[in-house]
């Protein structure tokens, strides 16, 4: 597997982290943004995906897409709903119309938590949920919604125009502080490292033909059906069951957990049709607190199961 291939918001925080990995998969990359940001990885093209004609620029010569450009939900307080629609929806639309025009036989969607919406939350006096990609998608806000609609034109595109193409349903991964991105382990995490492994095996998946999928992306914690009560009720004690140092390590930072953990999210999917696996997450947070460790990079990944 390889050949050159566009990740359009090439510049963000999930391009900065993949494209050096895809070309050290033998890709050649070309990174589509409206800015070049700060990496050297791959050739640069400025574009604006609300654009057919820019869009039809960076595919060409292409083999693979991945599409992460949008706007996302740290984005809804700075932007109107009308934008989120312009660049999510009717910029994938741009993407899946100049993708098929170009004959690209394979795609790779960024999409989000934020699909779920109401269906990853509780009742008042119930357990924690477990967000599957079964649940019914309710989103509440234009950023759910907008990547809602762009997972459903994803699916049309594959079923009408032989597109292959997977949505990847990321947790958190936007750049935080040390203590915050560990306890952001326990809400809807993910490393973006993880992410960008994740649209890796997204990518294999596709070397053959194959129906429209979604997948969680999400770090990996050790809770099971039992702990459901207990996450929202008595958080601490379900994590000390499991980690019974995590007090004392978490009196290392001026993080604690925010509270109760409402919703725990599966990403079996994706182990058992993409063999995909997080390396990162509390556990390895916890495992650098007992080590010294002060920032993400010195975090070290889990063992290959």
């Amino acid at each position: 597997m390889a050949g050159s291939i566009l990740i359009t918001g090439g510049s963000g925080t999930l391009g900065r982290a993949l494209a050096p990995m895809l070309e050290a998969e033998g890709w050649t990359v070309r990174r589509a943004d409206l800015h070049h940001g700060e990496i050297d990885a791959g050739e640069f093209m400025e574009t604006d995906i609300r654009r057919g004609e820019d869009v039809r620029r960076a595919v060409a010569g292409v083999d693979a897409i991945i599409h992460a450009a949008a706007w996302h939900g740290v984005h809804l307080r700075e932007h109107p709903a009308r934008d989120f629609w312009e660049l999510n929806v009717d910029g994938t639309y741009n993407v899946m119309e100049a993708a098929v025009d170009a004959g690209i036989q394979k795609l790779v969607l960024s999409s989000t938590m934020g699909v779920y919406g109401s269906s990853s939350r509780p009742d008042d006096d119930g357990p924690a949920v477990r967000v599957h990609e079964a649940l019914p998608l309710q989103p509440g806000d234009m950023y759910g919604q907008s990547k809602v609609m762009s997972e459903r034109l994803t699916a049309f595109f594959a079923r009408a125009h032989g597109l292959r193409s997977v949505a990847l349903r990321y947790g958190m991964f936007v750049p935080e502080p040390f203590g915050h991105y560990g306890i952001r382990m326990l809400y809807g995490g993910v490393d973006v490292r993880d992410v960008a492994t994740a649209n890796i095996a997204a990518l294999r998946s596709l070397e053959s033909p194959r129906a429209f999928a979604a997948y969680n992306v999400f770090s990996t914690l050790p809770f099971d059906d039992a702990d459901l009560d207990g996450l929202r009720t008595d958080l601490m004690s379900v994590i000390e069951r499991h980690w019974p140092d995590a007090r004392d390590l978490l009196a290392k930072i001026e993080d604690k957990p925010w509270g109760p953990v409402n919703a725990l999210y599966d990403s079996g999917r994706a182990f058992r049709e993409l063999r995909w696996r997080p390396r990162y997450g509390f556990a390895s947070f916890l495992d650098g607190l007992r080590r010294g460790a002060r920032s993400v990079d010195d975090l070290a990944p889990d063992p290959e199961p």
